[in-house]
């Protein structure tokens, strides 16, 4: 194996980061590396913030196969087709036995471990900002880094990412929603670049599987504290 040291780095990592493994399509990436070993597979399930001291758990071949919806994966991105927004106001069924108001679009998107928070491009993220706000009927403050938070604990609805060929991230506040000094915010921010970026807020508590071979992610539902 090669392992390499880089310098002039960009981005915050806490203290006791080691370093980033890279899992992309370049010879000189872990997955590649593993080869055969592999078979261009491998999954992860992302622990909850809240448990400090758990640890979040990453596996390799055939152990790596994930059995929920998949999506194809085109040069590491996947391509997201909509928005839905838990709304009982205004109902529009997008075949869920609940009922969500959807936001259409088809934008690519990047699964990102390394970022914490998740991108959406300015206008996409203003639609998703108007249709919680008529949701939870209050108006959101900006702090800090956050551009969405509110004083109370708000009534948040579920959130769901409707990606190609019906694979689904189904976020709840446990997802989507971080305290931060006494504020509850949306770990969702707007971004100027048009690729869409989900972090690892949104991707925890789910089992996601690459399959780089028969190019296709698979997202499960999945207590990842517990998870053998």
């Amino acid at each position: 194996m090669v392992y390499g040291c880089s310098k002039n780095n960009i981005g915050i990592y806490h203290h006791t980061v080691a370093g980033i493994a890279g899992f992309g399509p370049g010879p000189n990436s872990l997955i590649s590396q593993l080869g055969h070993r592999a078979g261009g597979k491998f999954a992860y399930c992302l622990v909850h913030y809240s448990k400090q001291h758990a640890r979040s758990k990453i596996s390799f071949g055939a152990s790596a196969v994930v059995f929920g919806r998949s999506t194809p994966l085109v040069s590491y991105y996947v391509s997201l087709e909509g928005i839905s927004v838990e709304n009982n106001t205004f109902p529009i069924m997008v075949g869920h036995e609940k009922i969500y108001t959807r936001i259409p679009f088809r934008s690519r998107v990047l699964l990102d471990t390394g970022a914490t928070l998740s991108y959406l491009p300015t206008d996409l993220y203003q639609q998703l900002e108007n249709a919680l706000i008529s949701v939870i009927k209050l108006v959101p403050i900006q702090y800090g880094i956050f551009k969405h938070c509110y004083k109370f604990y708000p009534n948040f609805p579920t959130l769901i990412f409707h990606f190609s060929r019906g694979a689904e991230l189904v976020l709840t506040m446990r997802n989507t929603i971080v305290k931060d000094y006494g504020l509850w915010c949306l770990a969702i921010k707007s971004t100027n670049y048009q690729t869409i970026t989900i972090g690892s807020l949104l991707q925890m508590d789910y089992m996601i599987g690459y399959d780089l071979e028969n190019g296709n992610v698979s997202f499960m539902k999945t207590d990842c504290l517990n998870h053998s």
